[in-house]
């Protein structure tokens, strides 16, 4: 009898031991978020998707939950907003935003501080292919440059001609790095290519994968100085889950937008875990952000049953939402 005893206990404390967080809910939506961005005071921005159409194009979250166009209608609001297009956008160390605008080829910089225009920088066309999708990108803040991850595949249906496009964000000069590289693209036919892109806080490191890619890599930051020193220091990383958005702690722990179990995980040099899953019927966890509260944000937009990537048919149905759950110890 306590032979029994102690294996009920012991399956029932391995079941405990293995079960996994549900994310929580900071914010819902009425339509698709796309990424999101935290300043170092918390401030929470955020893009909508442009596979929907959406009136507004960027939104900052309040704390009490209100959605404000941001900066403001001109920019935002509209389909003549300055702003034509965006996924990506990033909130710098001196409080900048930095919204790359992926139908305008640009990056439209917003002080956010004095609420006012710091610069826009044009992404040259002889850096870019016709099929472009410039969905992600990481500051490298140590030496000025911003590099983006261009997937191309823009008709979400075309061969894959993924690359790196640096671009020095003092002077503008762009460049294109290591395209069609095998890190870059998807394990099959059809599936999407380099998307998933971080650099660490201390800007020593950038990690990337491709959606359809079950593998992260790194790059020394200081190589993308040329296309030589890039395609040398190439390294596989960690393994992942497909995913659509990635981000890294001081710890180098690579959190990972589980597309395929709807969770968040965490790949470390050799092991991959999910450690928060989504709430019941939601998928497609999409982008994320760490922030100084010691959790890391992210967005769920079902982007899977959009028209664009099922068939033609809409099927998503609102909530969309905003998550968070625990960084790593």
């Amino acid at each position: 009898m306590k032979k029994v005893l102690l294996t009920s206990i012991i399956l029932v404390s391995a079941l405990f031991s293995n079960s996994v967080d549900v994310v929580k809910t900071v914010a819902t939506f009425d339509e698709r978020p796309a990424n999101l961005t935290i300043s170092k005071e918390g401030r929470i921005f955020v893009s909508m998707h442009p596979l929907i159409n959406p009136t507004i194009k960027l939104i900052e979250l309040s704390a009490m939950g209100s959605k404000n166009v941001y900066p403001n209608k001109e920019y935002s609001l509209g389909n003549n907003s300055i702003i034509g297009a965006t996924i990506a956008v990033k909130v710098d160390s001196k409080g900048n935003l930095w919204v790359l605008d992926l139908g305008k080829k640009q990056f439209i910089i917003w002080d956010t501080m004095k609420n006012k225009l710091k610069n826009i920088i044009k992404i040259p066309s002889n850096v870019l292919t016709k099929a472009s999708f410039l969905q992600d990108f990481v500051l490298d803040e140590k030496r000025n440059r911003a590099i983006i991850a261009d997937m191309t595949q823009g008709d979400l249906k075309s061969k894959p001609e993924p690359a790196f496009v640096v671009v020095n964000i003092k002077t503008g000069l762009s460049k294109r790095f290591a395209q069609g590289h095998k890190s870059m693209m998807p394990d099959f036919d059809g599936g999407f290519a380099l998307n998933p892109i971080a650099i660490d806080p201390e800007f020593n490191w950038v990690y990337y994968g491709a959606i359809h890619g079950k593998k992260i890599y790194r790059i020394p930051a200081n190589s993308f100085d040329s296309e030589k020193n890039v395609i040398k220091n190439i390294k596989e990383y960690a393994p992942k889950s497909y995913s659509d958005g990635i981000a890294v702690d001081k710890n180098q722990n690579v959190y990972i937008t589980d597309i395929e179990k709807q969770a968040i995980g965490v790949s470390n040099k050799n092991t991959y875990k999910i450690i928060a899953k989504l709430p019941e019927n939601q998928t497609w966890p999409d982008g994320l952000a760490i922030a100084n509260d010691g959790y890391v944000y992210a967005t769920v937009n079902q982007l899977d049953k959009t028209a664009a990537l099922n068939n033609k048919k809409e099927e998503g149905v609102s909530p969309y939402l905003i998550v968070k759950t625990k960084l790593e110890d």
